[in-house]
C-alpha cells in the first residue's frame, strides 16, 4: 500500500519533513551510534531491531535467536557496496564477528543520521515519531545489548517472552495460533531453565 496518503496527512498537521527509513538505513544508523562502536556479532543487530517495536521486520525464531532475512539482505547489500566490513575478534573469552562501518560507510551513515535527526520518522508504515527520539531509543538498545553473548541475549528474549506473552510472540508473524503457542511455551520454559542455571552458577 502506498504511503503517500500518510505523508500528506503529516504535512497537513505540520509534521514535516517526514523520513521513511529502509532496513539498510536502520542498520547504518545502528552501526553509527554509540561512537560508531562495531556490532559485536551479527546476532546483536537482529536482536536489537527485533526488540525495537517500530521496525517492520520479517523475523523467524531460529534455533537460538530471532533471525531476520531483511537484516541479512541489508548487511549483504551494504557489504557489497563497500559500506561495512567484518572482522573476527577475540572479546571477553570468545570470538565474535564484528561488523563496522568503512570510511565510505561512515559518510553514508552520517547522512542517514542527519535524516533521522531532522525529520519525523515514519515507522512500521503508520507511526510518526521524532527522529531524535528514535535515535536515542536505538542508541540505548545498542549500549544495553551490544557485546552480550548469545546466551545472554537468549536469556533476555526468553524473559521478555515470559513477561509479555502473546504480544511478544506476535512479532514473529507466525503462520498459526498453534505455532505461536508452541514458541511461547518453549520460550517460557527456557526462561525458567536459564534462571535456574544462573542461580546454580552463583552457588
Amino acid at each position: 500500500m502506498s504511503q503517500d496518503w500518510r505523508l500528506e496527512v503529516a504535512k497537513e498537521i505540520g509534521l514535516t519533513p517526514v523520513f521513511a527509513p529502509t532496513h539498510e538505513d536502520f542498520t547504518l544508523l545502528l552501526l553509527y551510534l554509540d561512537g560508531r562502536t562495531p556490532s559485536y556479532g551479527e546476532e546483536v543487530l537482529h536482536v536489537i531491531l527485533f526488540l525495537y517495536p517500530y521496525v517492520p521486520l520479517s523475523a523467524s525464531p531460529s534455533v537460538f535467536l530471532p533471525f531476520s532475512s531483511d537484516i541479512e539482505r541489508s548487511l549483504a547489500s551494504l557489504k557489497e557496496r563497500g559500506l561495512i566490513e567484518e572482522k573476527m575478534e577475540f572479546r571477553s573469552g570468545r570470538y565474535v564477528n564484528s561488523i563496522r562501518l568503512t570510511d565510505r560507510g561512515i559518510a553514508e551513515a552520517r547522512k542517514v543520521y542527519s535524516a533521522f535527526s531532522n525529520s519525523w520518522v515514519l515507522l512500521n508504515g503508520f507511526v510518526l515519531r521524532k527522529g531524535a527520539d528514535v535515535i536515542a531509543e536505538l542508541e540505548a538498545l545498542k549500549k544495553t545489548y551490544n557485546d552480550k553473548s548469545p546466551l545472554e541475549l537468549l536469556k533476555v528474549l526468553a524473559s521478555k517472552a515470559e513477561s509479555e506473552g502473546e504480544a511478544f510472540v506476535k512479532r514473529f508473524r507466525l503462520q498459526s495460533e498453534r505455532q505461536e503457542k508452541l514458541v511461547l511455551g518453549i520460550a517460557k520454559q527456557l526462561s525458567r531453565d536459564l534462571k535456574l542455571l544462573t542461580r546454580e552458577t552463583y552457588f
